[in-house]
């Protein structure tokens, strides 16, 4: 028997101003038919089953998870008071799932990609909990279909065996966000895989190399995991919780461990990160334009323009732009800055005046 963790406690900055602190972009429905959540939930569920799925996101969206996912057993959703990077998303549901289903392989994965090709997302997956059982860490890295600088990498050592026809390699290097000229080399290397955020291990392995690597978060988990399932369970976590390092499990472990390999999927993956990334999602017209919604626009090429207000966005004589019209706001941007989008969203945050429009 092994266990799912979806982890969807995440924000979606670049995707502002569809995607806020209240309603995320684990929740949003792009294509109109899933929300990123759904999808997730649904594709996990064929898998493993739904006690056998849990659930990670911040307190405050466990509402809105319930209400897009109503047979979700609520047992099955652990809360963190606040996000704290994935090293403590992460560890947290290692020591509660422990605790409570014992040191059974769980997948640990995002809510917020797409994939297609579930069938062999199903037989990787698969693969991976059986390599988890023999205490490795197991991280699943995408086939590159191009240069991509948006994503980061992993580099394959030696084969180390294969399980029902899916290699396995040991893990040789973690490398961040490349630029065009590294990821062209990665790309046609044919060594380096995407960095996909999927994992599969026991809770006891990863909670010993955080011990090894992230003593301070090792020791915050350990006090938490002592109240486990006692009246000062939910006072020990409001108080640890928040001071807990803020740290990635990337970083954090996976760039240090050796106890880490990985498999190629070979299924179709996109992290949808930015507005950019749509063009991999939806088809274009003839002039090259995305359009989505209440929109009439004249001798307009290549943007990619969303409207999801009940008024008409009307564009003009403009190239290369991507124009999003939602209920917190509008944003203008030339396609070359999609990941930038991030940053105005911070400065929002730190504004008292401009918050309101990202929560």
């Amino acid at each position: 028997m092994n266990i799912a963790l979806i982890m969807a406690g995440g924000f979606g900055k670049r995707l502002w101003p569809e995607s806020t602190l209240s309603s995320p972009k684990q929740f949003l429905f792009l294509q109109n038919k899933e929300s990123f959540l759904q999808a997730t939930y649904r594709r996990v569920f064929r898998i493993f089953g739904p006690e056998n799925t849990y659930l990670v996101t911040r307190k405050e969206l466990k509402k809105g998870v319930l209400s897009q996912l109503p047979n979700f057993p609520p047992h099955n959703i652990i809360a963190e008071p606040v996000g704290r990077d994935t090293a403590p998303c992460i560890g947290f549901p290692a020591i509660w799932i422990r605790k409570k289903r014992g040191d059974l392989p769980m997948l640990v994965l995002p809510s917020d990609h797409l994939i297609k090709n579930e069938r062999k997302f199903k037989q990787v997956v698969e693969v991976a909990t059986k390599q988890a059982e023999k205490d490795f860490l197991v991280t699943i890295g995408i086939k590159p279909t191009r240069p991509e600088t948006g994503y980061g990498y992993l580099q394959m050592g030696e084969e180390i065996g294969q399980i029902d026809g899916v290699p396995l390699f040991k893990l040789k290097r973690f490398t961040e966000k490349p630029s065009y000229k590294k990821a062209k080399e990665f790309f046609e290397g044919g060594n380096f895989l995407w960095n996909a955020g999927i994992f599969a291990w026991k809770p006891s392995v990863i909670l010993e190399e955080i011990d090894k690597y992230l003593p301070d978060l090792s020791h915050g988990l350990r006090r938490i995991e002592a109240v486990l399932e006692t009246d000062k369970e939910q006072k020990v976590i409001e108080e640890v919780y928040p001071i807990l390092p803020k740290v990635s499990i990337d970083y954090g472990v996976m760039e240090k461990t050796n106890k880490a390999i990985v498999i190629p999927g070979d299924f179709p993956w996109d992290d949808v990160g930015d507005w950019k990334a749509l063009e991999r999602v939806f088809s274009k017209d003839d002039a090259g334009n995305i359009i989505k919604g209440l929109i009439k626009e004249k001798e307009t090429s290549n943007c990619t323009l969303i409207n999801r207000e009940d008024k008409i966005l009307g564009v003009i004589g403009v190239s290369n732009l991507i124009i999003i019209n939602s209920i917190k706001g509008t944003l203008v941007l030339s396609k070359e800055l999609a990941g930038r989008v991030k940053d105005l969203v911070n400065d929002f945050l730190q504004d008292p005046e401009l918050r309101k429009y990202v929560e």
